[in-house]
């Protein structure tokens, strides 16, 4: 096992640079000096930025060092790795705390760190299982605030597993702990109800999904986090729009999309836009939706984000089609095509795209063919709303031709493989 200075050096040495060259702007090279000498060790904040200098995962610096550290310096570098959302290169320093318990920290702290790791890391099977032996011990200490957090933790891993309704169980359970606790977190509790009204959107519960994210809202103005408020703005934007009210869909989603730009958040700004372009088109402000999308897909071109520009070429191919631009759909489609990577999810929405064009050129085989192609490419990436409506439409084809054997087997697909989603995400017990 190498020591922190070692690898270091090593990595320095590889990449053909000096001390004074991995100093510069860090700290100085005396500094590098004693830490690969092992005499100094080094702040999370200079390791983590040394880390960058060496063109190397912080994960992958620490893989198989022997940090040296105290008991208590380790969990103060662990502590940092996790606030700056290291997680990764967290999880082997909290679990070699965890093997070798002191009474100088908290067993219970650990382990709750540790799961959040996990969760943000996707392995929620070890996740559930640390947050499971946390929840018993706050259940028996009486905190309940501790039993709401770990309960909001559950509820994303029910969220990230896609059973909803069991998302919503632990989240529910944590309003109704918030309510027992002594002093009120005003922020958990916000951050709670949003969850809640993310997850109704996601059941199709809009009015539900509405009346959470508004509580949220309230409570987010009393904490004053702006990118939490507009990520509630966001969920009103997007839940409005699937209640129809095109009006106020537009004014939230304008909303978050302001206090993105002011937070300089570059991506999530381009996203709403994307949206709201969109919006524009569906309340007839046609013009405005395809030049606002167009100014989108430039910016993703200059910043070098192809898969986000074919994304955005997607949007305008339907926002063409909804001119009866025939030809610009087609085109936006050739050129989302060429950006998406094959197992995208929005290859898809562009063979639907390329499927109502062709019927309304009259090509009949040939728009069946691409909607068939489209629900194919809906069901393999498991978005089981657009591949239900892709396939109703061709079964509404089928009728159309009496085709009435094609039609029903169809219909009956759609009812078995929406009752197997269901099930999975624990709607129907």
């Amino acid at each position: 096992m190498f020591s922190l200075g070692q690898r270091i050096r090593e990595l320095r040495l590889k990449k053909g640079i000096t001390q004074i060259d991995l100093s510069k702007g860090i700290c100085t090279p005396s500094m590098i000096s004693q830490i690969e000498s092992d005499r100094a060790r080094p702040s999370y904040k200079i390791l983590f930025a040394v880390a960058d200098r060496l063109e190397v995962p912080l994960d992958k610096l620490l893989t198989d060092v022997d940090l040296n550290l105290e008991y208590v310096s380790t969990y103060k570098m662990s502590r940092a790795m996790v606030a700056s959302k290291e997680y990764a290169s967290a999880i082997p320093l909290l679990k070699d705390l965890l093997e070798t318990p002191r009474a100088q920290l908290s067993t219970m702290d650990l382990m709750y760190d540790l799961a959040e790791c996990y969760l943000y890391t996707a392995d929620l099977e070890q996740a559930e299982e640390l947050f499971g032996q946390v929840l018993e011990l706050a259940i028996l200490r009486q905190d309940h605030q501790l039993i709401a957090l770990v309960l909001k933790n559950l509820g994303l891993i029910e969220f990230q597993r896609k059973k909803y309704q069991l998302a919503a169980y632990q989240w529910q359970k944590a309003l109704e702990e918030l309510d027992r606790a002594n002093e009120e977190d005003l922020y958990l509790r916000a951050c709670v109800l949003f969850n809640l009204g993310l997850t109704h959107k996601r059941l199709g519960k809009i009015e539900a999904a509405l009346s959470y994210y508004n509580q949220a809202s309230k409570l987010y103005e009393g904490v004053d986090n702006m990118q939490e408020m507009a990520k509630v703005y966001m969920g009103l934007g997007q839940s409005y729009k699937q209640l129809g009210d095109l009006e106020r869909a537009v004014e939230y989603s304008e909303r978050a999309t302001a206090i993105f730009e002011g937070l300089q958040n570059i991506a999530t700004t381009l996203q709403l836009k994307m949206n709201i372009a969109s919006l524009y088109g569906l309340t007839g402000r046609e013009a405005e939706a395809v030049a606002l999308m167009e100014q989108v897909i430039a910016r993703e071109h200059e910043l070098g984000h192809p898969i986000e520009e074919g994304v955005a070429y997607v949007e305008l191919a339907r926002l063409r089609l909804r001119q009866h631009n025939l030809t610009g759909a087609k085109d936006a489609c050739d050129q989302g095509l060429k950006l998406l990577p094959t197992t995208h999810p929005h290859r898809g929405h562009i063979h639907r795209i390329l499927g109502e064009v062709a019927l309304l050129e009259g090509s009949r085989d040939d728009g069946i063919r691409r909607l068939q192609k489209a629900a194919d490419c809906f069901k393999a990436q498991d978005e089981p709303g657009d591949w239900d409506a892709t396939m109703y439409e061709l079964a509404r084809l089928y009728l159309e031709e009496q085709d009435f054997y094609r039609a029903y087997s169809i219909l009956d697909e759609i009812r078995r493989y929406s009752r197997q989603i269901l099930e999975e995400r624990g709607i129907v017990l």
